[in-house]
């Protein structure tokens, strides 16, 4: 669970640093872009000390350095002051990826006797609901912006309200940790 502690406290922080630029008026995608960095090796890394105890986790490190360069390229294309939607999008089939191959890890192999005490299953669950339902949202978020902005707004509803979920989610992880 360290790696998510550390994930939260940056979740927290990048919140604190985005409502100080916002307040100034300052364009804060380029937050974002570093924020979609650190999410994904942070959550990535969760993942590798859940499979270490069950399976090589090496291949996560294989995701990682796909995801570094999609980042790179969405960089390139779109600049430092726009969405990330590119390498957004990558997290979100990434983390939905492990996500479904640890529930079917998990369903093959039975390693867990209740599986709603483990806290991996509560963290778990809030990435797949997270990650799987902004999928969209990040993959056309710029295309909304450009050519429907009056729909922009209400798109990023979506987002907020799932971020309530995961949240929520990680908390009941957090809190089952606690409880073993």
């Amino acid at each position: 669970m360290v790696p998510l502690f550390v994930y939260v406290s940056v979740c927290f922080v990048t919140e604190m640093v985005n409502f100080g630029l916002t307040e100034s008026g300052i364009n804060n995608m380029f937050v974002f872009r570093f924020f979609t960095i650190i999410e994904f090796i942070l959550i990535s890394f969760f993942y590798n000390m859940f499979f270490r105890k069950y399976l090589w986790p090496g291949y996560l490190l294989l995701f990682i350095g796909v995801f570094l360069v999609a980042a790179f390229i969405d960089y390139k294309i779109n600049g430092i002051n726009t969405m990330d939607n590119l390498a957004s999008s990558v997290v979100s089939i990434f983390l939905s990826l492990y996500a479904l191959v640890s529930f079917l890890y998990i369903m093959r192999k039975l390693i867990f006797e209740n599986i709603l005490s483990e806290p991996f299953f509560w963290v778990n669950s809030g990435v797949l609901f997270y990650f799987s339902g902004n999928l969209l949202v990040f993959a056309f978020s710029i295309y909304v912006y450009t050519y429907q902005p009056i729909y922009s707004d209400a798109l990023w509803t979506i987002p907020q309200f799932l971020n309530i979920f995961f949240n929520i989610f990680i908390c009941i992880g957090f809190w089952k940790t606690r409880i073993k």
